[in-house]
């Protein structure tokens, strides 16, 4: 199959796919759609590797999701760290990894989680693979987080910051991904208008963010094309081209 689009942030081992996951992926192979598949709990590291044994245009990042890494035990979290590391021949990076401190909100385990990201960046540098990184409500600690310490490619997946903060994140030579949200969100259309064209890849975050409130899957991905071709007034090859060219320069495959 030849590669034309990259969808860089997918969950399509979720249960909402069960009835026609195949279906999707066969359909995306045929339109040209790698995807990335990411996932971040222990029972989902395991079942996207078998899934991914039966497309080989599905490649897969394995991590530990940040609220779980907030709240495991020091014992699971070193196992499944050690899991990971042993799959490293089967995986194209880490994530979904991160910060969050919209759902986690206690100190203690904010604490904790940013000590279990350091934990997982000093994993990625180790294996030298990329980090598909979640920052929700806590994009500055992310993003302060990986220029200290991260020395692989970054790519932010639904970055909710600023521009102010996108910029910091610019300067450290960080990726950012958008989902087919674009299309209804004026924040992500800004965004998009202020990053630079090197720096955008393209996701789905399946089964959400997508062109409407209901389930979304990596067919949308050439909608997401169109849609910064338009903001960025170029012609959709040419976005294409480089969005392409950008999600390569991220996970080598």
């Amino acid at each position: 199959m030849e590669t034309k689009y990259v969808d860089c942030h997918a969950h399509m081992n979720e249960g909402i796919f069960d009835k026609d996951r195949f279906k999707i992926l066969e359909e995306c192979k045929s339109k040209g759609i790698s995807v990335i598949n990411c996932s971040g709990e222990m029972k989902t590291n395991r079942t996207a590797l078998e899934l991914a044994k039966k497309f080989d245009n599905l490649k897969i990042c394995l991590g530990i999701y940040p609220v779980q890494a907030s709240e495991i035990s020091d014992k699971e979290f070193n196992d499944e760290l050690k899991f990971i590391e042993s799959k490293k021949e089967s995986i194209i990076g880490l994530g979904e990894v991160g910060i969050d401190f919209y759902w986690v909100t206690e100190d203690e385990k904010r604490i904790r989680e940013v000590q279990r990201f350091n934990e997982i960046i000093r994993l990625a540098n180790k294996l030298k693979l990329p980090l598909n990184v979640h920052s929700r409500a806590a994009e500055e600690a992310t993003i302060k987080t990986l220029a200290k310490h991260a020395q692989v490619p970054v790519m932010l997946h639904s970055f909710g910051g600023d521009l102010e903060l996108a910029s910091l994140a610019i300067k450290e030579g960080f990726y950012f991904s958008v989902a087919p949200i674009l299309v209804r969100s004026n924040k992500h259309k800004k965004l998009i208008e202020f990053l630079p064209i090197n720096r955008i890849l393209t996701e789905t975050d399946s089964p959400y963010l997508g062109p409407t409130k209901e389930r979304n899957d990596p067919r949308n991905i050439p909608m997401v094309i169109d849609e910064i071709a338009k903001i960025k007034k170029i012609n959709t090859e040419s976005a294409r081209e480089q969005v392409l060219k950008n999600s390569r320069e991220v996970f080598k495959f």
